[in-house]
């Protein structure tokens, strides 16, 4: 999902699927649920808890898995094979990040998109108690070779610049940054001649 701000909030709850329109019940507490039935291959029950019922049990795990789609961006391809992050098991740690921001996980059962977006905001907190045992699970033995650690950080870095950076703006969004640049600048160079 991409959220804009200008959108309804509640329509990410809904959900077209095969020319049906699904009103999902994402939360949080939720979603855990679901992530241990599912283990459990109770495919109907996971169906009722975000609030779809009535499907054809051949039709049931697709279904899921549109809905799944949904939820969590899958077409991103991760290239590690290390597990990084587990949902039930590191729930004590970013529990405590998530009272910094006056979330109690253990009183609330917030929807699902601001707990994720509460969770990106802890993952790029230097200060979180999530990120350093992230940054603990992630260490590795600098190399003797610069060149090679170097080259790490590079794209690690040019990786993390992709992922986070702007989507590519139109002409005329491109045109109003070259003119207010050149704004910037006259207004400097302005100030320079005045002194």
């Amino acid at each position: 999902y991409q959220f804009t701000p200008s959108q309804d909030y509640e329509q990410l709850n809904l959900l077209r699927i095969d020319d049906k329109n699904y009103k999902l019940k994402i939360t949080f507490k939720n979603i855990l649920k679901i992530f241990d039935l599912i283990k459990e291959n109770r495919i109907e029950e996971c169906l009722y808890i975000l609030g779809v019922d009535g499907i054809h049990q051949n039709e049931q795990m697709f279904v899921l898995n549109e809905i799944a789609e949904y939820i969590f961006d899958l077409s991103t391809k991760n290239n590690s094979t290390q597990k990084t992050f587990d949902l039930n098991y590191d729930y004590k740690f970013y529990f405590v990040d998530f009272l910094k921001y006056g979330v109690n996980l253990n009183k609330q059962d917030i929807d699902w998109w601001e707990f994720d977006n509460i969770l990106n905001a802890i993952f790029l907190d230097d200060r979180s108690i999530m990120n350093k045992v992230l940054e603990y699970r992630l260490y590795e033995r600098p190399s003797k070779n610069t060149k090679v650690q170097e080259d790490k950080k590079h794209r690690f870095m040019m990786k993390m610049k992709q992922k986070y950076s702007l989507p590519n703006t139109s002409d005329s969004e491109k045109g109003l940054e070259k003119l207010w640049g050149y704004l910037e600048k006259k207004a400097g160079d302005s100030k320079r001649t005045e002194k």
